[in-house]
């Protein structure tokens, strides 16, 4: 059986209104940045890979200790981890691959369509994304360090990613089988608790139907509902 660990590397002070759908509070809350590392199978796995501490300095993110610090905190030198699987291409997800200097990287292909393609340019994207790390990810590619794959795929026996969508156009969750059951990483398909529990989507999304739909996606994958882990909530630590 795998373990899950949620290795939390920034926090930023935002408020409700960014994270659920046309909700008119500006009541303060914390996000949590969090990478998550899966061990007990032949290697470990990554899940995401952060950013680098010149993003945290731009975006006012406080708290920052490097990814790579936080893997390594937990047994495992950053050069040995082999595969990471790349739940999307946002900044906080993705712009920390160079501390990964041997993984493979796994993204669903809509989302190297999406980011490669016209959309991503605009400022309600764009916003979201650190346009460096996007670029170096056709290098990458080439480099035969990304594999593109497309919809549910299993990376391991007990561990498989889905592609959900949504929140971005190929965003995937990973499943894990652990002691407890059927554990859900649910990265950005649900950054709060409150969101998945509500059916409340975020304010930033490619299609609202299939944010909604992954929400259900998640309850039905989940061995139990404490099994479902958010993408950012402060709870999770």
């Amino acid at each position: 059986m795998y373990q899950v660990y949620a290795l939390k590397y920034a926090e930023r002070d935002m408020t409700a209104c960014q994270f659920f759908y046309r909700e008119a509070s500006h009541a303060p809350l914390t996000l949590h940045y969090y990478v998550w590392l899966i061990l007990g199978g032949p290697h470990p796995i990554l899940v995401d890979t952060g950013f680098l501490d010149d993003e945290a300095r731009a975006r006012g993110i406080r708290n920052y200790v490097s990814p790579a610090a936080m893997v390594e905190r937990a047994g495992i030198k950053p050069g040995d981890v082999p595969i990471a699987l790349i739940t999307h291409l946002h900044y906080d997800h993705w712009a920390g691959h160079s501390l990964f200097p041997r993984a493979e990287y796994w993204i669903q292909r809509d989302e190297v369509a999406f980011w490669t393609g016209p959309f991503g340019r605009y400022e309600a994207f764009r916003q979201s994304a650190n346009p460096d790390a996007l670029a170096q990810l056709v290098t990458l590619n080439y480099a035969n360090r990304v594999r593109i794959i497309e919809g549910d795929r299993e990376v391991l026996p007990g561990l498989c990613v889905h592609r959900v969508g949504g929140h971005t156009a190929g965003l995937q969750i990973v499943t894990v089988e652990t002691g407890r059951g059927t554990v859900v990483l649910a990265s950005d398909a649900s950054h709060f608790y409150r969101n998945v529990e509500t059916r409340q989507p975020v304010q930033i999304m490619t299609s609202l139907p299939e944010m909604l739909a992954a929400f259900e996606t998640i309850h039905t994958l989940a061995g139990a509902e404490r099994l479902i882990v958010a993408g950012h909530d402060p709870e999770v630590a």
